[in-house]
Formats: C-alpha cells, structure tokens, sequence
C-alpha cells in the first residue's frame, strides 16, 4: 500500500533569505505582475522533512457539545537549532513566535489550518533536540475576541451570524465564510458589551439546532439544522468490499448502549428579561428509564414556537437509550491511495455508512453516522485517523439519492 504523503507547513517572513520573493531589477524575479516572485510578507514553508510527529482535534466527541477550537500539535526535528526563536543564524529567526499560521495536509487533502500558540524546546544532554508547536484553528480568535454593545433586530440566525462577523472586533474575510441562511428567528435582545464572540455564535447554533466550526481549509462555517448532508459513499467496515462503495477497514469502533445521552424531560427557556419556558416531556420513558432532564437557558428564539420546536426536536433524539457506533479510527497506512483520500476527503457533518458484525456472528449491524468529530495521531510508523461519529436517525430529504431520497419517509425538512 502506498504510504500517505503528508506535508507540514509554517508561516513565515524571511525577507531577503526568501528565495521565492520579488527582487527589485532582477531579469526574472523583479518583474512586475508575476506570480511566482512575490513582495515580501509572510509564506508558508515546508518543514515536512524536520516532523517526527504530528497530532490534530477538530469538532466534538458527543452529539450535544458545542464545537470549540480545533487543536494541533507538532514535534519537530531541532539538533541544528533550526528552531529554537533564540538563535539568530536560524533560518526562521524572528518568527518563531506566537500567531504565525502552520498548515497540514495529507495526499493533498487538507487537515487543519491553525496558528502558533506556543513553542516548547526540549534538549538532551547529547545534543538531541525536538520543538513542540501547539496551535489552534481561527475558531480559537473569537475567543479573545469580546463584542461590543449590539443592538440586533429580529433576523434568522444565518443573518445574526453573519453581523457577528462583519463587527469590526471581529472582521471575518467575506471570503473565508460558509454561512447557511438560517431557519430559526432570533429575538432582538441586546447583545451585553463584553459578550465573548464564540461563546455567542455557539448560542445561535443551539437555538438553530445547527452547528458552528472553522473547516479543515481555514472557513468559517454555520450549518443550518435543515443544511443538505454530505453524504459520502464510503461504507466502514468488517466485511471486505462491497460492489458500489469505496469500503474501508477500521481498526478499532466504538459501540455505546447506555443511558448517558438519555434525556426525556426537556425544558428550554429563552433569552428575554422575563423568559418564556417550554417543556417536552415521554411519560412512557419516563416510567421505564425513570426521569431525566436536560435544560437550556438564555435561548435567542424569537417565538414560542421556535423554543417549543427545539424541546421537542432534542426530546424525539434523545428520549430513548441508542445502540450506536460512536467513534472509529483506522490506519492510513495499510489503506489503498482511494480508500486513504475517501476518509482524508471527510469533513464535519458529513454521513457515512458503518457496517459491523460482532465476532462474526450475523445479522451485521449496519447504520448511518454522522461524523462530528475528526482527529489524526501521526507517528513515524502508523498514521491514524479517528472519526467522533453521532447515529442517524432523521436527516433532510436529498433528491435522487438511494437512501436519503425516498418519499414517505418525512425527511423534507424539520
């Protein structure tokens, strides 16, 4: 199987030690409109040849948790002083510091766009050196990020997000956004000066029911509750290839039965001084699970029957325990280059088919999952690729698809 090619970049200014920049009266790289010879400012450099390791983290392990930053890490070969931010010959002398962007790719796929977070040196007593760099996806800015006093009026959601980003604390690039319109209206409370900026695009996502994260290519991206799928026709599994789908092997798969996304008494209030309260409650579950309550305050729905939606959308999901598949991981390495490029093509929101057959006794268990998490563990001997997965009980309609694409099956929208 061919090994999977990956490639670490960081950002860089190097000035005149930068071979690819613009040289004023030089024959080739002095002249004016050319793509390859550019002015001066920050590049990203391959420094592939110094990894020894590589970690990755992005989206959420359980279906109700919220999105944070994607997290990243990097250990680096450092026996030349290559990079340590001290040592002036350096190549990157003077920009190994905080902020400074580091990409990853895989088969050209991307991975992860983050920034510099810290820098951590070790040396050993023989000279032996490695740099740690942690990082974190641009999801990590609207943290430090705080708005200041807004006085929305009442828009969908996809518009609230959108005004979030065009503030001035915040300013987004037009460019770098993936923002679905929104179903749900949200109510014209003002937004309190000093409001962290994610902590409130996260609440506009709970109140859609939809979801918030910056994409493996560095996007801002809201997903509304009824946005298309991306369904992907590649089936995890125990049993071998089956004719139509790409099939993938996993290594490990997680399976959870249990009770703790059980909830069947939900009471959700919203955002206004004196708050409107809805609750969802299944009697019937109730009696056989007993009581278990899930609450949210401070939701931004403009109507009751907005807040009343959300209750009984998270009541329908989660009013009975589920046999589900909830993480599996597989090896890049013992992968063909179509079956490594159908995970590394994943991304967040995307559903996928996992089929198992339990110490190869049938009937094989087979569902539909949605991936919310994605995490990679790069070492020099084995490239794993874990998937955080949530089952898939209801999606939206899809046209012409085989599964998602029969009528009757009360998928239109919800």
């Amino acid at each position: 199987m061919p090994a999977p090619v990956v490639k670490v970049e960081i950002g860089a200014n190097l000035g005149n030690r930068d071979l690819k920049a613009f040289r004023l009266n030089d024959a080739v790289k002095g002249r004016l409109n050319n793509t390859e010879y550019t002015l001066s400012g920050d590049r990203l450099y391959d420094i592939t040849n110094r990894l020894l390791s590589a970690s990755t983290s992005r989206g959420k392990s359980q279906a109700l948790d919220r999105i944070d930053a994607g997290q990243l890490s990097i250990v680096v070969d450092n026996s030349d002083r290559l990079f340590d931010p001290l040592y002036d010959a350096g190549t990157y002398a003077g920009q190994l510091i905080p902020g400074k962007e580091i990409r990853i790719s895989c088969n050209d796929y991307p991975v992860i766009y983050g920034y510099v977070d810290d820098l951590d040196i070790s040396y050993d007593p023989g000279n032996e050196s490695v740099v740690s760099f942690q990082a974190s996806d641009a999801l990590s800015n609207l943290t430090i990020n705080n708005l200041p006093e807004v006085f929305p009026p009442v828009e969908l959601s996809g518009a609230r997000v959108t005004r979030i980003l065009d503030l001035p604390e915040v300013d987004w690039p037009d460019d770098a956004r993936i923002i679905d319109s929104g179903n749900t209206e949200l109510s014209d409370t003002d937004i309190i000066e000093g409001t962290q900026a994610i902590s409130y695009l996260q609440l506009i996502a709970t109140t859609e029911a939809g979801e918030v994260f910056v994409s493996k290519d560095n996007k801002f991206v809201f997903k509304e509750r009824n946005s298309a799928p991306g369904i992907i026709d590649v089936i995890f599994t125990d049993e071998g290839s089956i004719p139509g789908f790409t099939t993938v092997p996993f290594a490990e798969l997680g399976v959870v039965y249990g009770s703790e996304q059980l909830y069947n008494r939900i009471v959700i209030s919203n955002d206004q001084t004196i708050p409107d309260e809805v609750i969802a409650e299944d009697a019937e579950s109730q009696l056989v699970y007993g009581a278990r309550s899930y609450s949210q305050t401070g939701i931004l729905a403009n109507s009751l029957v907005d807040l009343q939606y959300l209750a009984d959308l998270l009541l329908a999901r989660f009013k009975e325990p589920q046999y589900r598949f909830d993480s599996l991981s597989v090896i890049l390495d013992v992968l063909s280059e179509t079956q490594q490029n159908a995970v590394l093509d994943l991304e967040i929101g995307d559903i996928v088919q996992v089929r198992f057959t339990p110490s190869n006794i049938p009937p094989a268990i087979d569902q539909y999952v949605r991936v919310i998490g994605i995490s990679h563990d790069w070492q020099n001997n084995e490239k794993r690729v874990s998937l955080s997965l949530e089952r898939l009980d209801f999606t939206l309609f899809v046209l012409d698809d085989a599964v998602f694409g029969e009528l009757d099956q009360d998928r239109l929208s919800f």
